[in-house]
């Protein structure tokens, strides 16, 4: 009777062994490492990063950076700004630790500033402090529950892609009156045009690699495209000083799915297309990759045939006119 009832029980056959408790509990997303970088990245992300390490004046900026800069800017954090808890900002809190436990990453510091009246969202990491993501009151205020967290999923993302120093790089090229400017930037050397052209032509892809990591956070990523272009018809402005008042979501979705039919290379894109629209139609694409289900098995899969990563930074590549790197 009782080997009947363990046959019949699938609850019995669970392990309930605490090797197997611990097991499942310190599981990271070294799991989805391949080749040195995650399987979502976007490949070209991690190449122009593996570039502008090589060029010349790097080591410098990126010293001062990581040593002086965000030390600097996590100090006048903590003396000045609110941090998000279970307390103060539950929302955001819950928000953090729902899209962490999605990219299996450790609960990052989160603060929110009311010092600036704008909308603004960043990260910072380096050896010396804690991974941090700070956003401005604005966006609290502002944002809806799946914008706060495709944001927030984006800057997770960021966080779990070292982009930060090269982020932080990008406020020395006063490329962009908009450009966030942190509380210190202690390097005084001028950056050279090659570093310049490269952070500039290296966004484009950090984008992509931010974006799909927003994506699979989202509780449903198809809505993607609705929520990112109602985001920037809010008046959004990015960490980069980016803004776009009107996106046309529903173009943008036509255009993903006639794009669907065709192969890499036959990818074209009308040239008056902005670099927003570009990265929008990429975050599309991932929509179909087999790397956003290996991260969310809960997830339904979708009735047109799915892609590889690898086939996915391709057709990401043709949308942004690169034809890869």
């Amino acid at each position: 009777m009782s080997e009947s009832f363990e046959n019949t029980n699938p609850l019995l056959q669970i392990d309930t062994g605490f090797r197997s408790y611990l097991k499942a509990f310190t599981r990271s997303y070294q799991n989805h490492m391949v080749g040195g970088q995650l399987d979502y990245a976007f490949e070209s992300d991690f190449a122009v990063r593996q570039k502008i390490m090589g060029l010349g004046g790097w080591g410098r900026l990126s010293k001062a950076i990581n040593t002086t800069d965000i030390s600097a800017e996590a100090k006048h954090l903590f003396m000045k700004c609110d941090q998000a808890g279970a307390l103060k900002y539950p929302e955001i809190y819950e928000i953090v630790k729902k899209s962490a436990a999605r990219l299996e990453l450790n609960l990052p510091i989160v603060f929110v500033r009311n010092d600036i009246e704008k909308s603004l969202i960043y990260s910072i990491a380096s050896d010396l402090i804690d991974p941090c993501i700070v956003l401005t009151d604005w966006l609290v205020k502002s944002c809806t529950e799946d914008e706060l967290t495709l944001l927030i999923g984006c800057e997770l993302g960021r966080l779990q892609n070292n982009h930060s120093t090269f982020n932080w790089a990008f406020t020395y090229l006063n490329y962009n009156k908009n450009v966030y400017v942190p509380t210190e930037r202690s390097s005084k050397g001028a950056v050279s045009n090659q570093l310049v052209c490269s952070l500039i032509e290296w966004i484009k892809y950090a984008d992509v690699t931010a974006d799909r990591a927003g994506i699979i956070c989202l509780n449903e990523p198809g809505r993607y495209c609705e929520i990112i272009c109602s985001l920037y018809s809010k008046g959004f402005t990015d960490f980069y000083g980016r803004q776009a008042s009107s996106l046309d979501a529903e173009m943008l979705t036509a255009l993903t799915q006639v794009f669907s039919a065709q192969n890499a290379r036959s990818l074209k894109i009308d040239p008056k297309f902005t670099d927003l629209q570009k990265r929008i139609l990429c975050g599309n694409e991932f929509l179909n990759c087999d790397a956003l289900f290996e991260w969310r098995p809960d997830l339904e899969r979708p009735q047109t045939a799915r892609i590889t990563a690898q086939s996915c930074d391709v057709r990401a590549s043709m949308i942004l006119g690169t034809g890869g790197v």
